[in-house]
């Protein structure tokens, strides 16, 4: 005769016991939490779409919010909402954007090199005028 315990024989001792009733009751809380907040979350989804019926700007921001409450990237969903609501006005700014972005990558280096000359020849004629007097 064995006397190990089956695996529906130790569930129904833990349940006794004043841990299994503690583990019992905090499952039961985490779950219900869980689920309110599931739901709070979807309610506030709901509302962000009502709000993004609206122009460009509330488009965007809906869009941006629903990201963030979801862990993605809201700058890109940012972007997204604004190009699918926009019109065209909104759209040529995007793009203006997206390119100015670019050009200002490709000349901050020199920009900062022509900076950089101007205070070295800023610096010379400082020591030139204090060795003249």
């Amino acid at each position: 005769m064995s006397t190990t315990a089956t695996p529906a024989t130790q569930g129904a001792r833990a349940a006794d016991s004043p841990a299994g009733a503690f583990t019992s009751i905090l499952n039961t809380a985490v779950g219900s939490a869980a689920a309110s907040l599931e739901q709070k979350v979807a309610g506030w989804a709901d509302k962000l779409d009502g709000v993004s019926d609206g122009g460009a700007k509330e488009k965007a921001g809906a869009a941006g919010a629903k990201a963030v409450v979801r862990g993605k990237n809201p700058v890109w969903a940012v972007i997204r909402g604004a190009w699918q609501a926009g019109t065209p006005a909104v759209r040529a700014a995007i793009i203006a954007s997206v390119v100015s972005v670019f050009l200002l990558l490709l000349l901050s280096p020199v920009l900062l090199v022509v900076f950089l000359l101007g205070l070295l020849i800023v610096a010379v004629v400082q020591r030139a005028r204090a060795a003249r007097t």
